[in-house]
């Protein structure tokens, strides 16, 4: 699809943003049966220049700023979404929240406000990457080197977040966007509109909350409606998402959302060394561990999830260590990790002896042997062990002492007869 400028009307590939001539923003050419009339208009400080992408919620278009030209994401609901009050105030909670965290792993968002056309518009840093749920649609696990860059990156966005207070309850490959980068995926936590609207309204929405997660990520409280959801739902959810990124499976999948809530709830998913041989009951562990049902027995945190998964790889350090290596330093540490490993197990040579050695010491007296008895084995035949003699615990003494003087009694009363 070409772009026009719309002072001169000359025609430019999609890719020409400004015009060689006049250094306008060149518009995206329209289709006249799918015609929009945002495209063109300001929303903001923001022109609306083309159309991105189509989602449940809304249309993601791209924005250049009328001055300094600078390119943004415009997230704009859809009319019918636009008439759902909790819908909106999600989408404003999103603002919100995103406006409050300041983490280089999380989407940094501009302007929030209403369109002439009464909807809703969000602007935002625009991304170029893809979804995690896109390069795990490609149906193979991915890299053992992304996935620590990820989970790392993944740990440290959380980490922000929950310093605020905040529990983002709709983690799924969908919210974390991969940018490409030369260094590898850079991760932006995407759609924190869920956060504040349960810490600021309280128990009145939790039957409601229990829909604002995506089922297949839901940890088991969340899944019930429990009041006490916190940083432990997150650490579940990013526990799911680290199976599906070493298996391209989703770990609780089902064909009904009933069915979903219930294999949380009651089931654990297949190991993941059955889908991708490179699992190993150490990464298999760090899993189980993260998708626990009992919130309790989770990682504390994603942070200590991710660097988990690191030292079950063979790495030692942080997720700052980590986060910000590049995916071909992590693929060399990944392939120098058994080889260090191994030298670090290989035994110490023995050091020469002194040339006029002492005599040895005399060996201790070896134990009297103790009294054997036979011992009947399964197959009928004997085999001697070591005699056991039977001790008088405190509570066989004490039936010893009440069966005697239950005797005692009886006879008193034969004698009284």
């Amino acid at each position: 699809m070409s772009r026009t400028c719309p002072s001169c009307g000359a025609s430019y590939p999609e890719e020409t943003a400004f015009c060689g001539t006049d250094g306008a923003i060149t518009i995206q050419e329209q289709d006249p049966a799918d015609f929009d009339p945002r495209l063109g208009k300001q929303l903001g400080g923001y022109t609306v220049v083309a159309r991105v992408a189509d989602g449940a919620m809304g249309r993601v278009y791209e924005g250049r700023h009328s001055e300094s030209k600078a390119r943004v994401a415009i997230k704009v609901l859809h009319e019918q979404v636009a008439r759902d009050r909790v819908a909106v105030e999600r989408f404003k909670r999103e603002y919100e929240t995103a406006q409050e965290l300041k983490s280089p792993y999380i989407v940094h968002v501009l302007e929030f406000g209403a369109t002439p056309d009464r909807s809703w518009y969000l602007t935002m840093e625009f991304l170029e990457g893809e979804e995690l749920s896109k390069a795990i649609a490609r149906g193979k696990p991915l890299p053992m080197a992304r996935i620590v860059r990820v989970l790392s990156q993944i740990g440290l966005a959380l980490e922000h977040a929950h310093s605020y207070g905040f529990i983002h309850r709709d983690l799924k490959p969908d919210n974390v966007f991969l940018c490409a980068t030369d260094a590898g995926a850079q991760v932006r936590l995407l759609d924190f509109g869920s956060v504040k609207l349960q810490v600021e309204t309280g128990a009145k929405l939790t039957a409601l909350g229990t829909t604002l997660g995506s089922p297949c990520y839901m940890s088991p409280e969340q899944a019930t409606g429990a009041a006490d959801v916190d940083q432990q739902s997150d650490v579940f959810a990013v526990g799911s998402i680290l199976y599906e990124m070493l298996t391209a499976k989703v770990a609780f999948d089902a064909p009904t959302v009933a069915m979903i809530l219930l294999k949380i709830l009651n089931q654990q998913p297949s190991p993941a060394s059955a889908h991708n041989p490179a699992v190993t009951p150490a990464i298999e562990a760090v899993i189980t561990r993260a998708i626990e049902k009992d919130k309790d027995l989770r990682f504390q945190s994603a942070r200590a999830l991710a660097e988990a998964f690191a030292k079950a790889v063979g790495l030692s350090g942080t997720c700052e260590d980590w986060a910000g290596r590049s995916e071909s330093e992590i693929t060399a540490a990944l392939a120098a990790a058994p080889a260090a490993a191994a030298k670090q197990a290989q035994p110490q040579r023995a050091a020469a002896p002194p040339a006029a050695a002492p005599p040895a010491a005399a060996a201790p007296a070896r134990p009297a042997p103790q009294p054997t008895r036979p011992i009947a084995s399964p197959g009928g035949t004997t085999s001697d062990a070591p005699l056991q003699v039977p001790r008088q615990t405190g509570a066989t003494k004490w039936v010893l002492a009440i069966a005697i003087g239950l005797v005692v009694i009886g006879l008193f009363f034969l004698i009284a007869r």
